[in-house]
């Protein structure tokens, strides 16, 4: 097997690590030698001995000793071409991609039918937690109900600050951009984006459909305080970014939101930059996978686990339904805050100074809106 890894960036330069320190064990494990050929990227970086180092990726998706093009450069502009044009020539693909996949799976996916190679990106959700291959093998026996999780590192890490050091949010923010954790364009951490192209991605393997990705409701957290971390609290809630899918009667819902969770269970207690991914299913009932959903080595096990998985006879084949649009899910119990006095059903509330917070029953958003008028209005989802 012969590999080329197209991005040295954090992801990259660890793939190449782990290939070179795990080569006699993996060359074992699948029976062939693996050897990294290329290692391209625009900044010249150090690598071992025999690599070859380039600056343009068509020396990789062009030289037909290459088995293997691995994608780590993110984006869906050139990341797209070197994809394609892997595919056109024979190339089997590896990718962390999620935004890419997201916006261009049927595309993709069919391009690699057509040609007949193998694509994997099990790294493009959760790192290195082994969440893609559940929802499109190990779970076949189930119809899976429900996805729900916490997918974005960056903005639990926010949260988790925001609560346990009492920091508002710009101060809890700066404090996650100097750790590295915030990508170049915040937006996609903030606005809950990354979020939305994991869930999606877990959604087209578990209803085998491809979605319109751009109408998928995405909230991000940039609206969450201080003072509705503390009501949450106090009402026996953690505040989360969570990230949901499921069938419903008038279409497949999908979308992304801050959403208070009990504190007594299990994803409330998920902390900092970890993530966490829950199936409800017909069979399995609840089955839940946490870990890391970040760093070099985290990410770089999933990439090496699926440049692996290309030595295998059998590939994934990606026959689904075609685009589907996606629907909000609105029905939910919500937490609202307002300075206002509002004729609401309510399961909890209690009065604070000026604020007047509720936590409602179950019902749809239309009728919440109705309730609510012109009044001005804190309002986020409730979990449970």
């Amino acid at each position: 097997m012969i590999v080329g890894i197209i991005g040295l960036g954090t992801v990259g330069y660890g793939t190449l690590d782990i290939l070179t320190k795990e080569k006699e064990r993996l060359e074992k494990l699948i029976k062939e030698e693996i050897r990294v050929k290329y290692g391209c990227a625009l900044e010249n970086v150090e690598l071992p001995e025999g690599v070859i180092y380039t600056t343009d990726y068509r020396d990789v998706i062009n030289d037909e000793e290459v088995d293997v093009v691995v994608e780590l450069i993110g984006g869906t502009t050139i990341a797209k071409t070197i994809i394609l044009e892997a595919i056109k020539n024979g190339k089997n693909v590896v990718t962390a991609n999620k935004a890419l996949i997201a916006h261009h799976a049927q595309e993709i996916f069919e391009a690699a039918r057509h040609n007949n190679v193998k694509i994997y990106y099990e790294a493009s959700v959760g790192g290195g937690i082994p969440v893609v291959v559940p929802a499109k093998e190990n779970l076949v026996a189930n119809n899976i109900l429900k996805i729900e999780g916490i997918l974005n590192g960056t903005t639990n890490f926010i949260l988790s600050l925001m609560e346990t050091d009492n920091l508002d949010f710009d101060e809890a923010l700066h404090i996650a951009e100097g750790f590295g954790y915030v990508e170049a364009d915040a937006s996609l951490d903030l606005d809950g984006i990354d979020a939305a192209h994991k869930i999606y991605i877990l959604a087209m393997n578990a209803y085998e459909t491809f979605f319109d990705f751009d109408s998928i409701k995405t909230e991000g957290i940039r609206k969450v305080t201080k003072k509705d971390m503390d009501y949450a609290k106090q009402l026996g809630y953690r505040i989360k970014l969570i990230a949901q899918a499921k069938k419903l009667d008038n279409g497949y819902g999908i979308d992304v939101a801050p959403t208070l969770v009990k504190k007594k269970g299990m994803i409330s207690h998920v902390m900092q930059a970890y993530n966490v991914v829950e199936f409800t299913c017909d069979y399995l009932d609840n089955v839940i996978f946490y870990g890391k959903g970040a760093g070099r080595y985290v990410t770089a096990s999933a990439v090496v686990s699926d440049i692996i998985k290309t030595a295998r006879e059998d590939k994934w084949i990606h026959a689904y339904a075609p685009k589907q649009k996606v629907v909000p899910i609105t029905k939910s119990r919500y937490y609202v805050r307002t300075t206002s006095n509002l004729d609401l059903d309510y399961d909890i509330y209690f009065s604070e100074g000026e604020d007047n917070v509720y936590i409602t029953p179950e019902m749809e958003r239309s009728v919440l809106d109705a309730h609510v008028g012109d009044a001005v209005c804190q309002i986020f989802k409730v979990r449970g």
